[in-house]
């Protein structure tokens, strides 16, 4: 299949779709940090989306992405906050970004297979819908 002609009523960037990236906004502080996992309000945390759970090494390179989850933002992270796997570690990050729900289990997946966390659940096999990543894998 080759790119459309001059005359061809196709929009060049339709027919070029299945090469995007779909960028999604990652939540960080006004400042641009990344939030402080213990500290983030339960009222910033809106809709039904995806977020991103890990550790920080020395400075801010990232040491480990511990947790990708999907869902309520609100719920699905005050769930993790309350989990002794979360709560007793040091020096966790969190950020998250809102996904309709069509999309949801998909940027689950390529999140999944590309941050590759220590923990969670696998996401169904779905295809991957390819996103910018907040944090580097």
């Amino acid at each position: 299949m080759g790119q459309p002609g001059a005359d061809s009523s196709v929009d060049y960037k339709k027919w070029n779709r299945g090469f995007a990236l779909l960028h999604l906004d990652w939540y960080k502080n006004v400042d641009g940090s990344w939030c402080r996992f213990d500290a983030v309000e339960a009222g910033l945390l809106k809709g039904t989306g995806t977020f991103v759970i890990w550790k920080n090494g020395n400075g801010d390179k990232v040491s480990a992405v511990l947790y990708v989850g999907r869902g309520s933002l609100r719920d699905e992270v005050l769930k993790c906050r309350r989990d002794p796997l979360f709560y007793r570690s040091e020096s966790l990050y969190v950020t998250w970004t809102t996904v309709d729900a069509p999309l949801l289990e998909p940027v689950a997946a390529y999140l999944y297979q590309n941050l590759r966390p220590i923990w969670g659940e696998v996401v169904p096999s779905v295809s991957p819908t390819q996103v910018n990543l907040p944090v580097g894998s």
